[in-house]
């Protein structure tokens, strides 16, 4: 009862009439599509989480009369307010928004060894969204697969253009975006052979906070990178699910140290006695060290005397756009 009485507030609160539909525990409300945003804005800043989460909600067409056939669809009261927020998303992806911004990754002696291709995108008024935004929106609206698959071509596509002085680059992918890999990466290695980028110069490499079923889904989708002659890389090693059994069920080629070690790590005995064991572990098994999150020269000195292969971070080089990037033609 408490939380229809806040509905009916959110509702109100916009111009819409609920109508009681019949069970006392059911309102029907009239939306019109532009007022859904605002509306659900409304129901987000009335109702707790658990509230939205345990509400279910049926979304028609105006005036349809629900069978009982409609009912088994109905969604979490949160699942559909997450679709409407995130609604820009499908609008960023018609559009072709989406961009990749290149940040420097460099070898110990300081020498340039490539880039990562990090996801952004630009907004109807011209601002850049970062991939967080972007990455909580996918999840929101069961759009992952779809932005997953166009940050990829997005940036390959950005690695071809940036040219041979680009060196090797990193293109994230998320997993759990990938049902079946030899269908799913097929139109990925396509589109790099088709930009004219060789496998040897791109490194395919899990995200961070990247939901994974389980290993050996993870495994056989890096299996078929391989097949293909790309190369992959780790995330966040050291945290999550990036533990030692992970390394001897993935073998992967590159690992990148999480940020938290690499953090303060010239003062920090803790840190530093992790890092030694995994560089040496690493090396043990012909698996290359990348340290990220590198902001002092404290830290890249003690890194790179420890022995990391590759560093990256705002201390070596920003992410930027490339020129031609910065306002694509649909925003012309």
């Amino acid at each position: 009862g408490f939380t229809l009485d806040k509905i009916r507030a959110a509702a109100t609160a916009v111009g819409l009439e609920p109508i009681q539909d019949g069970d006392p525990q059911v309102l029907r409300l009239d939306v019109a599509r532009a007022t859904f945003p605002r509306f659900a804005e409304a129901l987000e800043a009335r109702l707790s989480i658990e509230e939205r989460t345990h509400a279910r909600a049926l979304v028609l067409p105006a005036a349809a009369a629900a069978t009982m056939r409609d009912w088994l669809g109905t969604r979490p009261l949160q699942a559909v307010i997450g679709h409407v927020k995130a609604a820009w998303l499908a609008d960023l992806l018609e559009q072709d928004r989406l961009v990749s911004a290149l940040q420097p990754i460099l070898r110990a002696d300081g020498t340039a060894y490539g880039h990562e291709a990090l996801l952004r995108a630009i907004g109807p008024d011209g601002a850049v969204i970062g991939a967080g935004p972007l990455m909580a929106a996918a999840r929101e609206t069961e759009l992952l697969f779809a932005l997953d698959l166009a940050a990829r071509k997005a940036a390959l596509e950005t690695a071809a253009r940036f040219g041979p002085e680009r060196g090797v680059v990193f293109v994230n992918f998320d997993p759990s975006s990938i049902y079946d890999p030899h269908y799913c990466l097929k139109e990925t290695a396509g589109f790099a052979r088709a930009l004219g980028l060789s496998p040897e110069s791109i490194v395919f490499e899990v995200t961070e906070g990247s939901r994974v079923r389980s290993l050996d889904h993870l495994r056989g989708i890096l299996d078929v990178y391989r097949e293909a002659k790309f190369r992959v890389a780790l995330d966040d090693v050291g945290a999550g699910f990036s533990g030692l059994n992970t390394l001897r069920l993935l073998r992967p080629d590159i690992i990148k140290l999480d940020m938290e070690l690499v953090r303060d790590v010239a003062t920090d005995r803790y840190r530093q006695a992790i890092v030694r064991h995994l560089i040496g572990l690493a090396h043990d098994l012909g698996i290359l060290v990348l340290a990220e999150g590198i902001e002092t020269e404290e830290e890249r000195r003690w890194l790179v005397a420890a022995g990391v292969d590759l560093l990256r971070g705002y201390l070596l080089g920003r992410p930027f756009l490339l020129a031609a990037e910065e306002r694509p033609a649909a925003a012309a």
